[in-house]
């Protein structure tokens, strides 16, 4: 990965963790004030494993490249995903940490026709992803603040060749990198949660040739993605 990405990434979790520690005060401030009355123990608890199901709307950069000098461009496929995710959380006092997986059907198709120089054509069809992550959050009254990372994988479809006919030859490949993201989460009911959720994804750079018609020219895929979801617990 490009060190200007990463340097990136690390700016926008910066952001997350001030975001976390501005909250922090009031929670724990909270937090405090239920200990010193001495009140009923708290009514909610995070503490638990849970299952849910999502649903949100993905932005794609997907660029290609060619090793026999075609021009570059974007595909870009961009549209709605759905799936579900199962997690286990420990709550010490306002601190919430856990693991979680998820697993969602897409179906986002993106394509371009460049006709500069040589002309190229290509396409990109992310078919599923998933992710293991952990999670670590801050109680705010019946909220989580959160943040999320790990490990994403998935599914796609790459296909190119010259403008302006079809896509003549591709490949497939398992998708496999990291993912970070943050999130507000909050209690209906002890046994209910919603959430709505950012995170962003780096797949790094897939490769294959464009076989059956030019299997001597490799088109390189560099893949990230931003999704924003929306989603719904039940804990046990």
């Amino acid at each position: 990965m490009s060190q200007s990405r990463w340097l990136a990434a690390l700016h926008w979790s910066m952001w997350c963790l001030l975001a976390l520690v501005l909250a922090a005060p009031t929670a724990f401030a909270d937090g405090m004030n239920r200990r010193a009355v001495q009140a009923a123990p708290a009514p909610f608890s995070w503490t638990g494993f849970y299952v849910g199901a999502q649903a949100g709307y993905t932005w794609v950069d997907a660029e290609h490249t060619f090793s026999n000098g075609a021009p570059s461009d974007h595909s870009d496929p961009r549209g709605g995903v759905f799936g579900g995710h199962v997690g286990y959380n420990m709550q010490s006092g306002i601190i919430v940490y856990g693991v979680e997986a998820d697993l969602e059907h897409v179906d986002l198709r993106g394509s371009f026709v460049n006709f500069t120089g040589a002309t190229s054509a290509g396409s990109t069809d992310i078919n599923w992803q998933g992710s293991l992550r952990a999670r670590l959050g801050l109680v705010h009254y019946q909220g989580l603040i959160y943040l999320t990372g790990g490990w994403a994988f998935g599914d796609a479809d790459f296909r190119g060749g010259p403008a302006p006919g079809p896509s003549v030859g591709g490949y497939s490949d398992r998708l496999s990198g990291w993912t970070l993201g943050t999130g507000y989460e909050w209690m209906l009911h002890r046994n209910l949660t919603m959430r709505l959720e950012y995170r962003y994804t780096d797949f790094g750079k897939v490769s294959g040739n464009l076989a059956p018609t030019f299997p001597t020219v490799n088109m390189p895929v560099d893949l990230t993605t931003q999704t924003i979801r929306l989603g719904a617990s039940y804990k046990f």
